[in-house]
Order: C-alpha cells, then structure tokens, then sequence
C-alpha cells in the first residue's frame, strides 16, 4: 500500500477511545471521540495554502486530510471540538517524507512520516521534545493509535486509541 491509499483508508466517521498515562505525575486519564475524516486529493486548495507557513513547495502535495474531533473526557463536564488539516507531502525514494499539521487554535507543525509493513509512524518535534505516534488497522474497520510524548529523552506521557469506524454497512450475501 503506498502513502495515499493509506491515507484514503482512513477517511470516515469513527469512534475513538483513548487511555493516556502521565508518567511524570503517574496518572491516568481515559476519553472519548467522534473523529470525522475527509480525505482530500492533493489540488485541494486549502492543503497548498496551509504549505505556505512552513515553507513547503504545494507541488509536492501528494494528499491530505481534514479532521474534526468532538472529544469527551471522563471526569471532566466541557466537550472538547477541534479540527485539523493533515498536508502529506510526496515520500522520497526511501518511503519518508514531511508531514504538516495545521489548526485554527495552534501554530503550523512540520514533522516526518514512514509506512513501513502498513504501520504509519509519524514523528513531530515540540518545542520540549517530540511527539511520536504510531497507526494500524486490525481490519478495515478497527484501527489502534499509540502516541508517546518526549522532553528530551524522556517518556511524558503515552497513550492508546482503539478506533472503530462507523455507519459501515454489511456487506451483500
């Protein structure tokens, strides 16, 4: 599967439940989301403009998605709604290649990506370290996400998504 296709399976209506672990200050904290993703072809408009910022040369789009996330956590009473705009940029010949990742409430970040035995590892350097977060399917409808938070070298916080998708129907018999 190369980068696009990957990206196009993720587009959909899904349901997310996180468990995230502080290991500085050993909690933890489990929620829940709505995630709506739309996969976008790489003439989309809005992914050429979000380039712009960080520098990125709009020809070298290979894709993109918008996110929107309505997320609750447990013990908390306040919805949590965000949305997202993911720019994939062509892989080089080695399979890597830049990620960018833009939302109204935070500045533009540029990190890396590999597809390696269908398993997407993105990786985005923070200002105190880096955030590396790893995606799968289990089967066409059943994803998982990991993420692990870095200052320095040292682990923060990590956490794991089980994700379904959605308003799938059955298939005919």
């Amino acid at each position: 599967m190369d980068i696009v296709n990957f990206f196009e399976t993720l587009a959909g209506k899904w349901f997310s439940q996180r468990t995230s672990h502080n290991l500085a200050e050993q909690s933890s904290q489990a929620g829940q989301s709505n995630l709506l993703i739309e996969f976008l072809p790489a003439t989309d408009g809005d992914l050429a403009q979000a380039c712009t910022p960080l520098g990125q040369d709009p020809s070298q789009i290979a894709c993109g998605l918008r996110i929107h996330q309505d997320s609750q956590l447990d013990g908390e009473t306040q919805k949590i709604q965000t949305s997202a705009l993911m720019v994939i940029m062509t892989p080089s010949e080695a399979g890597d290649g830049v990620l960018l990742q833009a939302a109204a409430a935070a500045p533009a970040r540029q990190g890396r990506y590999r597809l390696d035995d269908e398993v997407l590892t993105i990786v985005t350097p923070t200002e105190a370290g880096q955030v590396e977060e790893r995606l799968w399917f289990v089967n066409p409808n059943l994803r998982m996400r990991t993420s692990v938070v870095k200052a320095g070298e040292t682990v923060q916080v990590t956490s794991f998504c089980s994700e379904i998708r959605m308003g799938v129907t059955k298939p005919a018999t």
